[in-house]
């Protein structure tokens, strides 16, 4: 009887393998694809517009956005609705995405911010003044707008 279950979970095995190398495997690669064009195309469109992103765009603002969905989702699927809640899934779901972009743009963007801080204090002011935060404060400014 053991034999018998060795077996039919072999043969399930193989079932299994068979269907993620021939069905699921070229979906993830292609999925992959996509995703990675797509996290190439909206970093660009970050690092491109840099002066024009509001310093609350970020990857909690997206999250807590999200997370609001969720209310209209529940209730239209409870109406009976399903074709803009499918929607707003989607949405979501792209949202998810999103944050993950918003959070590695603002990771970088401080840790320019933090080379430019830590240059400034390497090298000496030109103007001999041992007191030079405001134009320090200014060049951070400028990296953000920038």
């Amino acid at each position: 009887m053991e034999d018998l279950f060795l077996k039919l979970f072999g043969l399930i095995d193989s079932i299994v393998e068979l269907y993620l190398g021939k069905f699921i495997k070229p979906f993830l690669s292609l999925h992959e694809k996509f995703y990675n064009a797509m996290n190439t195309s909206l970093r660009g469109a970050l690092d491109d517009n840099r002066t024009k992103i509001p310093g609350w765009f970020t990857a909690n603002w997206i999250t807590y956005a999200r997370t609001i969905l969720v209310v209209p989702t529940i209730l239209l699927l409870s109406w009976g609705y399903t074709v803009l809640p499918s929607f707003l899934v989607i949405f979501v779901d792209f949202g998810d995405f999103l944050d993950g972009v918003v959070a590695r743009f603002w990771v970088d963007v401080k840790k320019e911010i933090e080379k430019k801080l830590s240059e400034k204090e390497k090298s000496p002011s030109p103007n001999n003044s041992d007191d030079d935060s405001y134009g320090m404060y200014m060049d951070v400014v400028s990296l953000v707008v920038r």
